[in-house]
């Protein structure tokens, strides 16, 4: 019961609102000290339309409890060339923080009373008077309107990550120690913050809205859903007629699967649209979509163990039910674990890692590795036990889903040389990709003019129409007569006295007959019921 509650609300706390928005809101108290508030990625200016193309911070940033504080905090962005030493020693005594937080920014920063020959413009005191611009805005034509502070990130090189935080330190201007960094932890001041982060500039932010609001590593990520989300929906159109043919336990789970996949691209879509209008976005929304795909992800696998095992291809018995349902929902809920673990316990802040590249995402792909060979196993099993002559649905199936199962634990590998400004919008666009793809092809197996040929239909008898549109009437027309001739020299053989005791039975189909064929045991076969033209004679 202890572990359900904890699984409950590890649950719930995902969904909450996190601070990985590009608009942030909320307050601030001095005593806190340190306050991370985002890491952002901006994309390479363009010399030629630098106003466009440069990264934007901007807001207002005032005093919540009036206070009147003679210290005051500092607002710091810097790049992750100063973040690590910055943030590394924000967890040291708090009297000696400050120096030590500081010591490397200082040999750059700009500040106009004590490093007037800094170059970059890191720092704002803050908080800004209400009304008015902060303190270290000299020049109002550079703040956007309406607003107490601007930075503008220009690089020119490439795009790169920034870091945004606040932190309880002022410089000591006017006392002896006149310029070095000190404490304000203890001046009880209270921030109230609105702070927007954009690529372009915010006046014409309608010329790129999916990437104006947008970190560079999500840049285009809502091209990638919505591609997703159209080829997901025409593969599920086509589905529909597919599965209006043919109902099975099979074809029941890949209709699940399908509509898994589709309701969870939409609800990402959903997500990064509200993003794109708020800078917020319904992150609730885009929890559950992942949830729901690794669902999805987890029904697949149960889908494509069942086929391994022959459910449908060469048996319509369903047996060790409860042992693979048990595995299979372990396997499931281990997942979701795993996922939560990752959300709630890893900090990627300084060391820019994905999903995969931590310890829940290495269980988990070592455990799609298990469910992998265990497929390998099911489909050995199957392989070797059928008794039916043509395998090559079974050999192209195994061939392309072990593909399947094993591309991800190696792009997990090779994405570790993607810079992670790529690597987010890499590994998404290929998950999709592949599996897509892989649903494509089961749409395309499952097609009735081609599952007639391995689907096992229990007693009902084939239609006619399936067996026309297959071509199974015209190839096999010539080894019907075969049978027939087959039948007619055995009947003479009968006739010999010596040979009395043995006689020819007709074998009675399992599956039902329809113009002389037999379905049996997953094979078709054909009789010739009409007597030829040498048999009339004789």
């Amino acid at each position: 019961m202890t572990l359900l509650l904890w699984f409950t609300i590890c649950f719930m706390a995902t969904l909450l609102p996190s601070i990985s928005c590009v608009h942030l809101t909320g307050i601030w108290q001095s005593q806190e000290f340190f306050l991370f508030l985002t890491k952002f990625g901006f994309q390479k200016t363009d010399p030629k339309e630098l106003e466009n193309t440069q990264g934007y911070i901007y807001g207002n940033i005032t005093e919540a409890n009036s206070k009147n504080s003679s210290k005051a905090l500092q607002l710091v962005v810097v790049d992750s060339e100063y973040f690590l030493d910055f943030y590394g020693n924000s967890s040291i005594t708090t009297s000696n923080a400050c120096s030590a937080m500081f010591h490397k920014i200082d040999h750059i920063a700009f500040d106009y009373v004590c490093k007037a020959d800094g170059a970059e413009d890191f720092l704002r005191k803050v908080p800004c008077p209400i009304n008015q611009l902060c303190f270290d805005e000299d020049n109002p034509a550079n703040v956007v309107p309406g607003y107490q502070f601007t930075y503008k990130i220009r690089d020119v090189q490439r795009p790169r990550f920034w870091y945004l935080s606040f932190v309880s330190c002022y410089r000591d201007i006017q006392g002896k120690k006149k310029c070095e960094w000190q404490s304000s932890y203890d001046s009880d001041l209270t921030l109230k913050y609105d702070i927007w982060l954009v690529n372009g500039n915010p006046s014409v932010k309608g010329l790129n809205p999916f990437e104006h609001q947008f970190s560079f590593e999500l840049h285009d990520v809502f091209e990638i859903y919505l591609i997703a989300f159209l080829i997901c929906s025409i593969i599920f159109l086509l589905w529909l007629y597919a599965f209006s043919k043919q109902r099975h336990l099979i074809t029941w789970l890949f209709t699940s699967c399908i509509c898994g996949e589709l309701l969870s691209i939409l609800l990402n879509l959903i997500h990064i649209s509200v993003f794109a209008h708020n800078g917020v976005g319904a992150e609730w929304l885009g929890k559950i979509g992942t949830l729901l795909d690794l669902a999805t992800q987890c029904l697949f696998m149960l889908l494509l163990i069942l086929l391994a095992k022959g459910l449908g291809i060469t048996t319509d018995q369903f047996k060790w039910k409860s042992v693979i349902f048990t595995m299979w929902a372990a396997y499931t809920l281990l997942n979701v674990f795993l996922y939560i673990w990752n959300l709630v316990e890893i900090d990627n802040i300084l060391s820019n890692t994905d999903e995969w590249q931590t310890w829940p995402g290495y269980a988990t792909l070592a455990f799609r590795i298990v469910v992998m060979f265990w497929f390998l196993y099911e489909l050995r099993q199957t392989f070797g036990l059928t008794a039916r002559d043509d395998m090559t649905f079974v050999m192209h199936f195994g061939a392309f889903f072990l593909v399947w199962f094993s591309y991800l634990p190696a792009l997990a590998l090779i994405t570790l040389q993607v810079s992670p400004l790529w690597r987010y919008k890499t590994i998404l666009s290929i998950n999709y990709a592949v599996d897509i793809l892989a649903y494509a092809v089961l749409v395309h197996l499952f097609w009735p003019a081609r599952s007639i040929l391995f689907i096992v239909e229990g007693e009902r008898p084939l239609p006619t129409y399936d067996l026309e549109i297959t071509g199974l009437l015209d190839d096999m027309q010539e080894e019907t007569d075969v049978f027939s001739r087959q039948g007619l020299e055995l009947k003479e053989y009968t006739k010999q006295p010596k040979h009395k005791e043995l006689q020819y039975k007709p074998m009675k189909p399992k599956n039902g007959t329809l113009n002389g064929s037999l379905f049996i045991h997953g094979n078709l076969q054909f009789r010739h019921e009409k007597r030829s033209d040498d048999d009339k004679d004789s």
